[in-house]
């Protein structure tokens, strides 16, 4: 058996290894790969629709686009927002919890500037809203709320409608810190300016349309599928020469052109590893103008 070294990737090349999200064993996942479809289709229909409403309200091109959606608790959501900034409420007619609209201050600023008539391209310095800024956000909002619950129509018990606005996440006591949200992250872009948006929404308050939603789709993986998955995973192999010790100073006046003599015989193969674990044993050599190797034995704890 021969396997071959291929050359590094480069910078711009895509590495599937790089494109998969660590899996977080701490916190298993609730969500099933079908309902974060589902609901990524959802607020990816919500995106096109507000960049159109915010285009017409603001006379400003608008566009929004889904980064991501995360399954947290609303206390993770909230830390991961700015100290001050713009959290609207939807309510709910037959539910206590809201879902919730953030953006920054800032681009709700230049809104206000976009409709007033006045001209922008940079964002003002974020503050709170006057009753009159405040009475205009509302109005955007109340759209705004509309195409939220067109887009998610299927999932939500009701269409919201806007609640109120805060402005600090941290003392927004709308919702247990502990409770499990769906987050929706959206990067906006407000003509030259760029910026960022959530959406996010109590899990109790979509979990059973989801499943609902969900009944249709196909039954999940077999272990036969993860298993055909896992042997399918990119894993980075290298040879290994008999390692050496050395002391600590001679490392730091190491220079080119420095010998260092390793304790591994010519005639010994080297030891091919998966990071740290020994797989096999090879001896190196070349096809075409690429380094390979060939296995001579692999350990038997590997099989």
């Amino acid at each position: 058996m021969t396997i071959v070294v291929e050359e590094p990737r480069t910078a711009g090349a895509p590495d599937a290894a790089v494109q998969h999200v660590p899996y977080d064993f701490s916190r298993p996942a609730q969500l099933s790969r079908e309902s974060i479809r589902h609901l990524e289709a959802a607020f990816e229909s919500f995106a096109r629709l507000w960049s159109s409403q915010l285009t017409a309200k603001v006379r400003l091109r608008v566009h929004v686009a889904l980064e991501r959606v995360e399954l947290v608790t609303y206390e993770e959501y909230a830390s991961t927002l700015p100290g001050t900034t713009a959290m609207v409420t939807g309510a709910f007619a037959d539910r206590e919890e809201p879902c919730v609209v953030q953006f920054g201050l800032d681009s709700a600023l230049l809104w206000v500037v976009q409709m007033m008539g006045g001209r922008s391209t940079t964002l003002p310095e974020g503050r709170t809203f006057t009753p009159i800024e405040l009475a205009l956000v509302r109005h955007v909002m109340d759209g705004t709320f509309e195409h939220l619950g067109a887009s998610l129509d299927p999932l939500l018990p009701d269409a919201p409608v806007f609640g109120a606005v805060h402005y600090n996440p941290q003392y927004m006591q709308v919702i247990s810190a502990a409770a499990a949200v769906i987050v929706a992250r959206y990067a906006m872009r407000l003509g030259d300016a760029e910026t960022a948006a959530t959406v996010m929404l109590p899990v109790s308050v979509v979990v059973d349309r989801l499943a609902e939603a969900g009944d249709g789709v196909a039954p999940g993986h077999t272990a036969e599928h993860t298993l055909d998955q896992v042997s399918r995973a990119p894993v980075d192999v290298a040879l290994r020469l008999a390692p050496i010790t050395i002391r600590a100073g001679e490392v730091l006046e190491l220079a080119p052109g420095d010998l260092l003599r390793f304790p591994h015989p010519e005639t010994k193969p080297f030891e091919l590893v998966a990071g740290a674990t020994p797989i096999a044993r090879a001896t190196p050599g070349a096809r075409g103008s690429r380094l390979a190797c060939t296995i001579t034995t692999v350990h038997e704890e590997t099989r």
